[in-house]
């Protein structure tokens, strides 16, 4: 199986300001369910032990839990409907929602800001020449400066069973404060873990070898629709 690591471009532009420290805020959603909003899930809406980091996304952007814990699937069941190995560090992983393969948007702002990089882990399969548009905003709601941008390519063409079988890491580093990071791409061919705010590198903790073990790999369900999750 070739691995492929996606194509990025990163775009710096200055601006001025603080927040998150540079050791990273970590957004793991681990707690929520299959098919559940993330919404305010970390922004005082999620469970007791949930910090409220003032991260809010667009009510486009769904929770789901993996189906296997490991590959081969069938003898490593997980605790979800979602057909895909567990992420780096967990069992639930994001994906954006709409008609499969239509151009959407979905945003996360984050209320107090955070500065220095952005970071996370992703697994897509777009089809010909689509992609994934990322982009770090100044302001709330995708306004103000962008600060950085990443592309973000295929990395499951050489996968076959299961469909979506790898997860790459990826990150920007840029100047100044952030409030928001927009997602413009293909509904349900992209997945998102493991999140960090204010850090180009993962604050997943030690050690780093656990997501390059191969343990998180991701497949789609097999249906009449070729979706990131399965109903």
């Amino acid at each position: 199986m070739t691995r492929q690591l996606c194509s990025a471009v990163i775009v710096l532009l200055l601006v001025s300001g603080s927040a998150f420290a540079t050791s990273g805020v970590l957004l793991q959603f681990q707690g929520l369910n299959d098919l559940q909003a993330v919404g305010d899930f970390y922004n005082g809406g999620g469970l007791a032990a949930t910090p409220n980091y003032g991260v809010s996304f667009s009510s486009n952007v769904l929770a789901m839990k993996s189906a296997c814990l490991a590959l081969p699937c069938q003898s490593n069941p997980g605790p979800g409907s979602g057909n895909f190995v567990r992420t780096p560090v967990g069992n639930t992983a994001i994906f954006i929602n709409g008609g499969m393969g239509s151009a959407v948007t979905a945003t996360m702002n984050v209320a107090p800001g955070f500065s220095s990089g952005f970071n996370f882990f992703f697994t897509a399969g777009f089809t010909g020449n689509q992609a994934e548009t990322i982009k770090i905003w100044s302001g709330n709601n995708g306004t103000g400066t962008v600060l950085a941008t990443i592309i973000l390519a295929n990395n499951n063409a050489s996968c076959t069973t299961p469909t979506y079988c790898m997860w790459s890491n990826a990150g920007a580093t840029f100047t100044g404060t952030a409030h928001s990071v927009t997602f413009t791409g293909p509904a349900d061919m992209l997945g998102l873990a493991d999140i960090t705010l204010g850090s180009s590198s993962t604050a997943i903790p030690e050690p780093s070898t656990l997501y390059l073990l191969g343990t998180g790999l991701v497949g789609v369900s097999a249906g009449s629709i070729r979706r990131f999750f399965k109903a």
